[in-house]
């Protein structure tokens, strides 16, 4: 542990063995590309997801939840760490310069692959309340989670398998998974506990157990929830929540422990949709940030409860200090708040906006051509801000090389929607409701300046206009 997160779990001792009987357990189950409507209680008619859905029944849904970033590493690294990306450095997936160098308008800001060691994760900020922590699969983020204060963790890589859900003895990874977090659960009934479950499933490669395949086979899809291997994915993940929270009734543990599921962002356009939401992983239209959340919680959360409060990711690291009593750290800025208040009932958060960047580009796919914004890219540089009711986005390439404020009207640089009237984000309405506008980019671009966002701003001489567009 690194020398001041030891002192800082030596100082606060005392303080842990005042709190640690009292402290509810905590089960944080992640799961990778799964889409706003891949759920049954979230409305899909194909996907079938009884265990979910009955803890989802019985907890708090949140209809507008939002992931920190359209794919999986910097969601990951702003959950873990409590910040938005400009903070950690990490905006997508390996490289920033995706897709073809001729095609970007703008040299992106580089993007780092790895959480440096000095952020203080979450797991390390419950030390002292006297939190045993494990974290098994995906992690994504640099290092290991071991490095980042986790007491045991590993993900497929230390399991053999690869690329693959499965590996050589066929053994599915949700299972190894499952089987993982049930014994640490056994294990540390005694104690409380930090659980962070993070599945590789739904993620590509879209693979799953034959029998489950030939079950989705025989039954009729809707729409674009209709393909029977990435349903059987989703079925054992189902399977797998089944089993942890089996697991927690039968050792007493469920009365107190607080469970909450999440994705890490919008679904894989090729296999899924979001309808009515537009676009998918990748964008960051509501369909590729947007995504299911429920929280369980039994005696505190009241049961079938649903809250419209927009939320975001790096709420839950404020979130399970409060629940757990451990102390915010010192001299380390969150960018989230803490969700207990709307978890205890109340309507509203002393918050007015919701921010995302992305000062990169991630290449289109060809099944979502029709939910981009162009042919070529799924998103550009882009930033966006969400307030009230309203999202604006801030395209850098436009932004930067067309004119800028000068030339708003015409350069095409800010989209703005309306989400309660339009959450399909099909109506722009940047020239019409000109004062939403510049309230909105004055407060994004306010944002930017204290956040010390990097932005993508240099003209890339490599660029050649496309005829496509």
């Amino acid at each position: 542990m690194k020398l001041f997160h030891f002192l800082l779990f030596i100082t606060l001792s005392l303080f842990s063995q005042c709190k640690s009987d009292q402290n509810p357990n905590i089960v944080f189950i992640l799961i990778d590309d799964l889409g706003w409507r891949d759920l049954g209680y979230m409305g899909s008619e194909y996907y079938e997801t009884p265990n979910i859905d009955q803890l989802a029944g019985r907890g708090m849904i949140f209809s507008n939840a939002y992931a920190n970033a359209s794919n999986c590493a910097p969601t990951r690294a702003s959950l873990l760490t409590g910040q938005y990306p400009p903070r950690h450095g990490i905006f997508t997936v390996q490289s920033s310069e995706r897709g073809n160098s001729e095609d970007r308008r703008l040299i992106p800001v580089k993007n780092s692959t790895e959480v440096s060691l000095d952020k203080i994760s979450i797991a390390e900020a419950l030390k002292p309340a006297g939190y045993v922590t494990a974290a098994f699969g995906k992690w994504h983020i640099g290092h290991t989670a071991t490095d980042h204060g986790f007491d045991t963790g590993f993900d497929r890589n230390k399991l053999g398998y690869g690329w693959s859900h499965f590996n050589d003895s066929g053994e599915d990874l949700a299972d190894k998974l499952t089987d993982a977090a049930v014994e640490f659960i056994i294990d540390n009934k005694n104690r409380p506990f930090f659980l962070y479950l993070s599945h590789h499933a739904v993620h590509t490669p879209i693979e799953a157990k034959d029998s489950l395949i030939h079950y989705f086979e025989g039954k009729e899809g809707s729409d674009c929830h209709n393909d029977p291997t990435y349903a059987a994915m989703i079925k054992s993940v189902d399977v797998s929540v089944g089993s942890v929270f089996q697991t927690l009734k039968e050792h007493n543990l469920d009365k107190n422990t607080i469970l909450i599921f999440f994705s890490d962002n919008g679904g894989y356009g090729p296999k899924t949709c979001m309808k009515p939401l537009r676009g998918g992983k990748g964008m960051y239209y509501e369909g590729g940030i947007r995504v299911p959340m429920f929280v369980y919680w039994p005696g505190k959360v009241s049961p079938e409860s649903v809250c419209d409060v927009p939320v975001i990711s790096t709420d839950f690291y404020p979130t399970l200090l409060e629940l757990s009593g451990a102390p915010l750290p010192s001299n380390y800025p969150l960018d989230g708040l803490s969700i207990m208040p709307l978890l205890l009932g109340q309507e509203e958060l002393a918050r007015e906006q919701l921010y995302w960047h992305f000062p990169a580009y991630l290449e289109s796919y060809p099944a979502m051509l029709d939910e981009s914004r162009d042919p070529i890219f799924r998103t550009r540089p882009v930033s966006v801000i969400r307030k009230g009711d309203w999202k604006l986005f801030l395209y850098h390439e436009e932004w930067s090389l067309d004119g800028g404020r000068e030339k708003i009207e015409t350069n095409n640089a800010i989209e703005l929607y309306n989400l309660v009237d339009d959450m399909g984000e099909t109506d722009n309405l940047a020239n019409e409701k000109t004062a939403v506008r510049d309230e909105l980019l004055r407060d994004l671009l306010e944002w930017q300046r204290k956040i010390h966002a990097p932005l993508a701003d240099e003209a890339n001489p490599a660029y050649q206009p496309s005829d496509i567009l």
